[in-house]
């Protein structure tokens, strides 16, 4: 996939004849005396050289990274993986989470149901309901809700018309003014046809316009991020309309507009596909391996749009973080937190602290269901006003 998007040479696709291990071989001839003619170290130096920007997955310290195949399995393998039938997959973004989807396996499945009716632990939970969203859902759902949300801060005036398929819209919609009310209809809904009804003039409320920044987006069981690639595409075309819009507001993160802050078009789409990864796309899943996956698709989907804005590689800039997060309980055994908590003053915080850890247990199953701001809001509440008093005291020198 990286190779597609030629951000590495050419290293897999023709195993040890590629040209990336032939140029690395050249500078270093002594690698002919290694069994594997030094394969196995050039793939690792790709590892720790793809690590400064995705460490998540090409770590060579992880343990699964210290594992390597025979090298019939690994001949085998790059013959697989370079059958024809497969060559325009790797340049698609969704095809590391369409693999992941199989990775666990419908006997792994059908065992984890057989022995227990309910997921016993998080990993469980994970694999038993592990179902990737079709690509039409995915666009329906996506472009009635961001794109829907554009559209009406436009009103109507936006490119995603054309290229949202399924952004349902009325064909006597009526955009409405700030402060301006909807006329009141005399004839009643129940009484028209639907030829009638979808004649009818819709009123859209006015939806004031937001700088692209401040849109942000999250799908609370990210998985290996399917919702967030295709909602990539749509913030790729809001940016460039939000920067040619002289009546575009300022953003709340810089108090400036996208064109105050980018001068020309050049240094908009340069910036571009950074600012949407930093500012907008969020995610959450209580698979580790899958919201990884995600942060992966979501940095490869970063470098296609750059390479797609025709934005020279050392023009851009690095992408060290996205907002893909794995939803877990805290970590640490009973003793270590008590043993923290006591180091906390006044002690209502070790208290805090303490339910906190408790609350979150449940989070490597609930995800973004747990509710936990919910749960410790009456202890939040009394830990502050104790925590004044304490102040207060300690400021008048009652306590030492």
């Amino acid at each position: 996939m990286l190779e597609a998007r030629k951000l590495v040479q050419s290293c897999i696709s023709q195993g040890e004849q590629s040209s990336g291990f032939k140029e690395f071989s050249g500078l270093a001839s002594g690698l002919v005396q290694l069994p594997d003619k030094g394969y196995r170290l050039y793939i690792e130096c790709l590892f720790d050289e793809i690590a400064r920007e995705v460490q998540v997955l090409f770590d060579r310290r992880d343990p699964a990274s210290l594992l390597w195949p025979r090298r019939q399995a690994l001949t085998e393998l790059l013959a697989i993986l370079n059958t024809a039938e497969l060559t325009a997959v790797w340049g698609e973004d969704e095809t590391i989470g369409w693999v992941y989807q199989y990775f666990n396996s419908d006997e792994e499945r059908k065992q984890m149901r057989s022995e227990s009716q309910a997921p016993r632990n998080s990993r469980e939970l994970a694999v038993r309901n592990q179902f990737f969203t079709p690509r039409y859902v995915v666009e329906f759902l996506t472009d009635n809700t961001l794109g829907r949300i554009w559209y009406e801060m436009q009103q109507g005036n936006t490119g995603l018309v054309e290229s949202c398929d399924y952004l349902v819209r009325r064909p006597s919609e009526v955009f409405l003014s700030a402060g301006e009310a909807a006329p009141v209809e005399a004839e009643a809904e129940e009484d028209l046809s639907q030829e009638e009804l979808l004649k009818k003039t819709v009123y859209i409320p006015f939806r004031a316009k937001k700088d692209p920044r401040d849109l942000k987006i999250l799908d609370p069981a990210c998985g290996s991020g399917h919702f967030l690639l295709y909602t990539f595409d749509l913030l790729l075309t809001i940016y460039q309309e939000a920067w040619a819009d002289v009546t575009a507001p300022a953003s709340e993160f810089t108090g400036r507009s996208l064109r105050q802050d980018y001068g020309t078009v050049e240094e908009l789409r340069a910036a571009t596909p950074g600012l949407i990864l930093r500012h907008n796309l969020h995610g959450i899943d209580i698979d580790p391996r899958a919201a990884q996956i995600a942060s992966l698709a979501l940095w490869m989907r970063a470098q296609r749009a750059y390479n797609d804005l025709e934005i020279d590689r050392k023009q851009r800039l690095p992408i060290r973080k996205t907002n893909v997060v794995v939803a877990e309980p805290m970590p640490g055994n009973e003793a270590i937190v008590s043993e923290f908590a006591k180091t906390l003053e006044p002690a209502v915080l070790g208290d805090l602290f303490r339910q906190i850890v408790q609350e979150m247990e449940l989070a490597g199953e609930a995800g973004s269901l747990l509710k936990i701001e919910e749960s410790i809001a009456g202890a939040v509440t009394e830990a502050r006003q104790q925590y004044q008093q304490w102040q207060q005291k300690l400021s008048q020198g009652y306590l030492s």
